[in-house]
């Protein structure tokens, strides 16, 4: 009887045996940098333009911004807009969001003609309201303000010079200085919130009212997913904290700031919107191509070569998120267009009541192709890049896909969100220490005041506030500078908007990283295709070496190459023969 062998298991696989973990492959092919830069200019072209149209906008137009009593923004004053649509979609405060919106901007057209009287810039008062209703005269306010400001602290600087004269120790003059210099921040504080408050008559760009709130809903997500909040707010769950939970902070990402844009800036909206749709096509499509090879290949192409590929799929990823809205729209329409009959007396009701199941027969299908949209939008681009296929055929996979498996691609995403808040915490804080090391060995360099010394102001964090306590976003004082200083604290200022960047360009090139690899995933299970079926454009050269081809041999029956001895040829030393057999000749 043979022995029988023991079975020593010397490691797993978890990749083939857990799938799911192929997820945690997304940061490194994440922070590749070809991707992260593609990312950034993405980013950058998106906020460049957002602002652009912000600055295009015209004031009655735009957004109400956060109320501001005393210079402190939001901590003292009501929301800004889009936080007031959002509380008035929870039913928590507000009743008649409308009302209430047209009432704040009444009030600040009020408080403005005000103090355009007070400042003796327009008598009428009528005037007064015509210039607040279009947002004219700031610059004149702003130079009463600094004009005022001057007086005060000339008039200190004389109090503390007589005072210097009179002082007999060095004590006392040294006390006299500080009662000056405290005074004088005091002033220059003052003078800033005081523009602050005026120059909210601007109001925001709806722009940059929307990206600061769809950014503060990224962190939400991350912050509540650290604190395992996952129905805060939602549904009608009681919130446990200020932050709303993880699928409040979705919700709110893409349905209460979207629809907020829509609903009360659609002209805003249209354009913002075949902005975001060009970018995203050539940059994301460009990501998405390089992420679908280095996941397959674990290989990487050239910036240019994925460019080329977005450049040339441009119609393929503009419209396959596009297709299935078009096709609510139309069915939606042609229930409008049959609904107009129940309008004819006496019939008309009848002949709706009589045909309402083809109503409901569009309801059905238009609900799934929302569905099919909502759930498989993440799998449209990965479906291009991977395949190098068309529109239809991503919506066709990515329908297929979330139907097929529904709860599967559910578990994909909730794992690649919970991984995603990590890494975005890992990286929000690295680049944090970046900017507080910066920030002190350049500040210990730096020992000069404002204006050449004019004001007891420290200059570089007046250029710079320091980010330990004012984060990555910060108000400069920039009427307590110089022109040369407030030049260089723009560069400054770009540099470190440009390295916070990063942060952003990183989240977006974890979400096509991550989304590429669930599509990976999902066909697999669905299509039962291997991981490593990718579509390429070039030749197997591009990619690195190939191993040499054997040399092929003669098929059977043929007449052998004639050798030295008249036999048949010898392949040479080292090269392996390959026998094919081939079906008899037909």
């Amino acid at each position: 009887m043979a022995d029988e062998s023991s079975h020593v298991i010397r490691g797993i696989n978890w990749r083939e045996t857990f799938p799911f973990t192929q997820i945690f492959r997304a940061f490194r092919v994440a922070i590749h940098p070809t991707k992260l830069i593609l990312a950034l200019v993405a980013l950058v072209a998106l906020y460049a333009g957002g602002r652009l149209l912000d600055a295009l906008w015209p004031v009655p137009h735009r957004a109400i911004p956060t109320e501001v009593r005393g210079g402190d923004r939001g901590a003292l004053g009501a929301p800004s807009e889009v936080e007031m649509y959002e509380r008035f979609r929870s039913g928590t405060k507000y009743a008649d969001f409308d009302e209430l919106r047209n009432a704040r901007r009444t009030a600040l057209e009020e408080h403005y003609a005000q103090t355009l009287e007070s400042m003796k810039i327009q008598t009428s008062h009528t005037e007064a309201l015509q210039m607040a209703h279009a947002g004219r005269g700031l610059g004149e306010v702003r130079g009463k303000i600094v004009e005022e400001r001057d007086k005060r602290l000339a008039d200190a600087g004389k109090v503390r010079d007589e005072a210097h004269k009179s002082a007999k120790t060095p004590e006392d003059k040294q006390k006299i200085s500080d009662k000056y210099n405290q005074e004088a921040r005091a002033t220059e504080r003052e003078a800033a919130q005081l523009y602050q408050v005026e120059s909210a008559i601007s109001g925001d760009g709806p722009f940059l009212q929307f990206f600061s709130y769809e950014v503060s809903q990224v962190n939400n997500v991350v912050w509540a997913v650290l604190s395992n909040d996952w129905l805060g707010g939602f549904g009608g769950a009681p919130a446990s904290r200020e932050r709303p939970g993880v699928f409040a902070a979705i919700s709110n990402f893409f349905v209460t700031g979207p629809w907020w844009l829509i609903r009360y800036h659609t002209v805003f909206f249209v354009l913002f919107a075949i902005l975001f749709s060009i970018v995203w096509a050539i940059f994301g499509g460009a990501i998405a191509r390089i992420a679908a090879v280095h996941v397959a290949r674990d290989e990487k192409i050239a910036l240019s070569a994925a460019l080329r590929f977005s450049t040339g799929k441009f119609p393929s990823f503009i419209f396959a998120p596009i297709i299935p809205l078009l096709i609510v729209l139309v069915l939606g329409f042609v229930v409008f267009l049959g609904a107009l009959v129940g309008n004819i007396p006496f019939i008309g009701p009848i002949l709706v009541g009589l045909l309402f199941f083809l109503a409901l027969t569009a309801g059905f299908v238009m609900t799934l192709v929302l569905l099919g949209t909502g759930g498989g939008f993440n799998l449209m681009y990965p479906t291009i890049a991977v395949e190098g296929s068309d529109s239809f055929d991503a919506i066709s996979r990515s329908f297929s896909y979330v139907y097929a498996r529904p709860w599967r691609m559910l578990f994909y995403t909730i794992v690649a969100v919970l991984y995603g808040a990590l890494c975005y915490l890992f990286v929000r804080f690295f680049v944090g220490i970046m900017l507080i090391l910066t920030h002190h060995f350049v500040g210990a360099g730096m020992f000069t005041n404002v204006d050449g010394g004019r004001l007891p102001l420290d200059l570089w964090n007046t250029m710079w506030p320091a980010p330990e306590t004012h984060g990555f976003i910060y108000d400069v004082d920039w009427m307590a500078m110089s022109v040369g200083q407030k030049l260089g604290a723009l560069l400054v200022g770009l540099w470190v908007y440009i390295t916070v960047g990063i942060l952003g360009a990183f989240t977006i090139s974890f979400y096509f990283s991550a989304n590429t690899i669930i599509y990976f995933l999902m066909r697999r299970e669905v299509d039962a295709t291997e991981l490593d079926d990718v579509y390429l454009e070039q030749s197997e050269e591009d990619f690195g070496d190939t191993a040499p081809i054997a040399p092929i041999a003669p098929l059977e029956g043929a007449p052998a190459a004639a050798s030295g001895n008249g036999g048949p040829a010898t392949p040479p030393a080292g090269t392996t023969t390959t026998t094919t057999t081939t079906p008899p000749a037909t």
